[in-house]
């Protein structure tokens, strides 16, 4: 089947959404929360949430799919629609990164650790005890919080009424950092799609498997293409060889998908290795991503290699006295600083568009570009109460005004920048330097100008318990929502995506709560609970605790802030280039993701997609690469599907000792 172009796409997918079709994602949201949090916590088998797109929700759209091949042959009037699979699709997504380590088991384990891991030894008692946000965390007797890792004792039950407070207010905090990434998403959206006219490979991904069940015949045209099953058996074919192998143990295992770790080029002492890993679904679904996209990703990766081992090689450091950056920080503090330059540059190369809008805003009327989801001014009030929401409670919780409003900026600055661009490449391991910002408020402002309460208040929300960690809930499938599905005539589009985010939320939140007190916290698997006393949720109290007692504070670094204006120097430079030099192959979407786990990992098989698009371009043009798209389109199809058949194989007969599939 032929890639379409979005033109194609609007008018393939069917107007109407269904009322089974929102019951069915709704249900779909809490049994992959659910599914995934049992997995990882009680079985240990598998970690699911990776990536900005995460496996999680790719396991249970691939199964609708396959389920409703099975009804579109022998029950056709109870099978679903193109249109039905695509709001499964999109609200699986909007909820898929929430459990597990993605989120919600961060903020579980995060809520009862004060009292119960507090000693004389970690001082947390005397000094963060009285400047802790009690009122975010659970009733602290010990009849809530012993049994929360012990387990209960027999005939006892939950004491649910313990945790009513953090459910409230943490779901609160939460809904409102949501409700502001989906206002700013419907204020951005018609500039991305129709202006900078950005590639959204995952939406059309999930278009091209999708649109062929509103059409006769028993099963969708891209499951009769023979180069579609190519590529489906180039990844199934090696799961269902090394499924074998768990019977017959004699079976050597082909590993070509295997963890990065596996596979490496070892350059110098002092260099960073260059990991070979291939991984099926990011060769298949940056295939329709800009070939500058790709190019930077992999070529800005080696450069940064070559930067680091050289600071590294020298002993190169950067800083005023005792606080000297090494290599990493100062790559992070350029990249930061391109990150930066993207967001400024993505709100200037808007502002056409954004003056439009505030016209819209200002006069109160609906924008014929907006029908369907919610008015300009209905968004644009939105994301002003969702932001005064979170920086009030950002006060609440210890900080000052003016470093809640830093924080915030830096918060949206990341979440947006991904949301875009992860819209933009389809690749989904975009993952922000320095998550939520924290590491950047003390480089700004320097541990010696913040209070207590400041660090108490910016730890807890750059912690992996306040929205996420570096994958971000629901911010990056929001652009994608609404490219599916803004252009159907339907108000409930904001609707059907908050549903899908509470009840998530709400289903892997009280889940996790229950899985602590029927098997004991301690012993849950993952890296929130597992380590007992150096858990990453037992480091933020410790954390907070070490810069209250830290003599050595920072102040502002004016060297550190040259690397930053570089970065943004070096971004605004590719900028100009793009702009002037159309065959300029760099994007500075590079620069600013070059030391992060994505570009890290995973620039081998971004470089496999960008070097095979290149040769089809070259060799048959356009019209080759939309005959080759099928074979890139199955290949995280025959992926997944591998990943569901071996967790079967693993649930039926090896239920104690299952075998590693999917990671990093």
């Amino acid at each position: 089947m032929a890639a379409t172009s979005p033109q194609q796409e609007s008018q393939a997918i069917p107007s109407r959404i269904t009322g089974r079709s929102v019951l069915f994602g709704t249900l779909t949201a809490i049994v992959l929360n659910v599914y995934t949090d049992h997995a990882g916590l009680v079985m240990g088998s598998s970690s699911l949430v990776k990536s900005q797109y995460p496996m999680a929700m790719l396991l249970p759209f691939v199964l609708w799919l396959f389920t409703n091949i099975g009804l579109k042959t022998f029950w056709p009037k109870a099978a679903l629609s193109g249109t039905e699979l695509l709001v499964i699709y999109s609200m699986s997504w909007i909820a898929g990164v929430i459990p597990l380590e993605g989120w919600a088991a961060y903020w579980t384990s995060t809520m009862a650790v004060p009292t119960y891991y507090a000693s004389p030894e970690n001082r947390w008692t005397e000094i963060i005890f009285d400047i802790l946000p009690w009122w975010t965390l659970p009733d602290v007797s010990p009849a809530v919080i012993r049994p929360f890792y012990d387990g209960l004792s027999p005939y006892s039950s939950i004491p649910w009424a313990g945790w009513l407070q953090p459910l409230f207010w943490w779901t609160a905090i939460s809904l409102a950092v949501f409700a502001a990434g989906l206002c700013l998403c419907i204020l951005f959206q018609r500039q991305w799609e129709n202006h900078e006219r950005l590639a959204f490979p995952l939406a059309q991904f999930a278009i091209e498997l999708t649109s062929g069940f509103d059409q006769p015949g028993r099963v969708p045209g891209i499951f009769r293409n023979k180069i579609f099953w190519a590529g489906f058996f180039t990844v199934f074919g090696v799961f269902a060889w090394n499924i074998l192998g768990y019977f017959a143990t004699g079976l050597p295992r082909i590993t070509i998908y295997a963890g990065y770790l596996s596979k490496q080029i070892d350059l110098a002492r002092d260099f960073q290795p260059i990991y070979l890993r291939i991984l099926p679904p990011v060769v298949g679904l940056t295939y329709f991503c800009n070939l500058d996209i790709l190019f930077s990703f992999w070529v800005l990766r080696l450069v940064a290699i070559v930067k680091l081992g050289i600071m590294d090689r020298t002993g190169f450091t950067l800083g005023l006295a005792n606080q000297q950056a090494k290599s990493s920080e100062i790559i992070n503090l350029e990249s930061h600083g391109a990150l930066v330059l993207l967001a400024i540059w993505s709100i200037w190369a808007a502002r056409g568009h954004l003056s439009r809008v505030w016209q819209a805003v200002v006069e109160g009327r609906q924008s014929v570009h907006n029908d369907g989801i919610i008015s300009y001014r209905m968004a644009f009030i939105g994301f002003v109460l969702a932001t005064a929401f979170i920086i009030g409670w950002m006060s609440a919780m210890g900080m000052s005004i003016p470093i809640a409003l830093l924080q915030t900026a830096l918060l949206y600055t990341a979440y947006l920048t991904v949301a875009k661009f992860t819209a933009a490449s389809g690749f989904p391991h975009l993952l922000p330097i320095y998550g939520k910002g924290g590491g950047m408020v003390y480089t700004f402002v320097g541990t010696a100008n913040l209070t207590p309460s400041d660090f108490v208040g910016t730890e807890f929300v750059n912690s992996s318990a306040f929205f996420g960690n570096n994958r971000i809930p629901a911010w990056p499938a929001l652009p994608h929502h609404l490219k599916l599905h803004g252009a159907t005539p339907n108000t409930r589009i904001a609707r059907i995506a908050a549903l899908a985010f509470t009840a998530g939320l709400l289903a892997s939140f009280i889940f996790i709560i229950y899985l602590a007190y029927a098997h004991g916290g301690q012993n849950l698997h993952t890296a929130p609970f597992s380590g007992r006393s150096n858990s990453a949720s037992v480091r933020l109290y410790s954390n907070m605790t070490n810069h209250i007692l830290n003599e050595q504070k920072t102040v502002f670094d004016p060297y550190k802030m040259a690397v930053w204006f570089i970065g943004i120097f070096e971004a605004l430079v590719l900028i100009g280039l793009r702009s002037r030099l159309p065959w300029w192959p760099l994007h500075p979407i590079g620069l600013a993701f070059q030391n992060t786990s994505g570009p890290r990992i995973y620039s081998f098989s971004i470089f496999l997609t960008w070097a095979a698009k290149s040769l089809f371009l070259r060799i048959g043009g356009i019209a080759l690469y939309r005959r080759a798209a099928p074979y890139f389109i199955g290949l995280p199809v025959g992926y997944v599907t591998g990943v569901i058949v071996s967790s079967i194989v693993d649930l039926i007969w090896f239920p104690t000792g299952g075998h590693w599939t999917h990671g990093w």
